[in-house]
């Protein structure tokens, strides 16, 4: 194992190595960002690759407390699909290889480029065996610490492994975000007045696109509402320093009833705080709520990060295999759609179909599908939809529309 840096651009101290690791602290010259870094190449043997599943969980006690990267080639699969024949069965090493995962609390840093990184051979046209062998793992501060951090596994050249790119920006353009209605907004005394007066707008149109215009103009009241107090998570750390303040001055004049109104307010005020910040959260993480005290728990916060970090697109390929970071991969989306729709082809008529579509529907089931969808049937389509689920192209979520019916019904 060979490790080179640019001494201009990092300073790296090795901390401890063997066979199949070599564990490293690494400091930025820039801006003394620091970070370890474990460079792994795993042994082919189940019983030796042990030994590096140990020398990781060790090592936690050293790097959990601090962003910390391991990547490398780890010889082992970690799931069935990362084999390109798949598999019926979980292998005592790939076992092995999740219990460490778990252990030293490391996931899959987002990525991009191939899926498999490890080829049989490159040279022999019948081989098909591919597989994931090669990974960037990371711990939740190191997602917290380089939150634009992503990896690029590149093409295979002339070596059987995929090279591994590990990124990380010294930042990015900031971009403002789109509206994206929260839930729990719709449970404000406001809400319900405000899109009354939304409604009431006249809007001249088809009924489809009245609603869509409707819509649009209430965004800019409702971002308004959901901000009136400002950061909901800084709100609710603000409120916490101000109730203890509060709550001391009533231990010191406990019979001031201007001090004790002024505590039962601030008392009021976080409580509520509190309600709207676990909405957020609830709404964010998208996963079945099985208790009140979920947020505190680190799976929790695991997933939300985990969701966040792996839902970016930090770079794309074109059809020519030039790839694009940055502000550049929206050009490349808007181009290939601009392509796939923008341009028209010729069509050759087919005078029997009968031979393409074989499954059809009877005559019962197409009258079935042409049938007037009823209002009620719309209400219960709404309802069923969950409330947390992911808001549409529009900002709204399904919260929002099943709020504004219970209203309107």
């Amino acid at each position: 194992m060979i490790i080179g840096w640019d001494p201009n651009k990092v300073k790296v101290l090795v901390v401890h190595m063997n066979k199949q690791v070599t564990h490293c602290f690494v400091e930025t010259v820039v801006d003394k960002s620091t970070f370890y870094c474990s460079f792994v190449y795993a042994s082919n043997y189940g019983i030796q690759s042990r030994r590096l599943w140990s020398d990781l969980s060790r090592h936690k006690a050293l790097a959990g407390r601090f962003p910390w990267v391991i990547l490398g080639d780890f010889n082992v699969t970690l799931k069935f699909e990362e084999h390109s024949d798949g598999g019926a069965f979980m292998s005592d090493e790939m076992i092995e290889f999740q219990n460490c995962i778990n252990d030293i609390e490391v996931e899959d840093l987002c990525n991009t480029g191939f899926n498999f990184t490890w080829t049989k051979s490159l040279k022999n046209p019948n081989c098909d065996v591919l597989k994931k062998l090669d990974r960037v793992l990371v711990n939740e501060e190191f997602i917290n610490t380089f939150s634009n951090a992503h990896a690029i596994f590149q093409p295979f050249s002339i070596s059987d492994h995929s090279p591994a790119l590990l990124n990380i920006p010294n930042g990015l353009v900031h971009k403002s975000k789109s509206f994206r209605f929260m839930n729990f907004v719709a449970d404000k005394a406001e809400f319900l007045p405000l899109v009354e007066n939304g409604w009431k707008k006249e809007v001249n149109g088809c009924a489809m696109f009245c609603v869509v215009k409707k819509l649009k103009a209430l965004k800019k009241d409702l971002n308004k509402l959901n901000w009136q107090h400002g950061n909901i998570f800084t709100n609710v750390e603000v409120l916490k320093r101000k109730l203890k303040d509060c709550q001391a001055k009533v231990d010191t004049f406990p019979h001031d009833t201007e001090i004790k109104a002024a505590a039962v307010q601030v008392l009021n005020d976080y409580t509520q705080a509190c309600k709207d910040e676990l909405k957020i959260l609830k709404q964010k993480v998208r996963l079945k709520w099985l208790e009140d005290g979920d947020k505190n728990t680190k799976f929790f916060h695991g997933i939300l990060k985990a969701r966040k970090s792996k839902s970016r697109i930090e770079s794309i390929c074109n059809e020519h295999g030039q790839r694009f970071f940055g502000d550049k991969v929206a050009d490349q989306f808007v181009s290939h759609f601009q392509n796939f729709f923008g341009k028209a082809s010729n069509v050759q008529p087919h005078d029997d179909i009968g031979d393409i579509f074989t499954n059809t529907l009877s005559v019962e089931d197409a009258n079935e599908m042409v049938t007037d969808v009823t209002n009620d049937e719309i209400k219960e389509a709404i309802f069923d939809i969950d409330s947390n689920k992911a808001s549409g192209p529009d900002g709204f979520t399904a919260g929002f529309f099943q709020k504004s019916l219970v209203y309107y019904r």
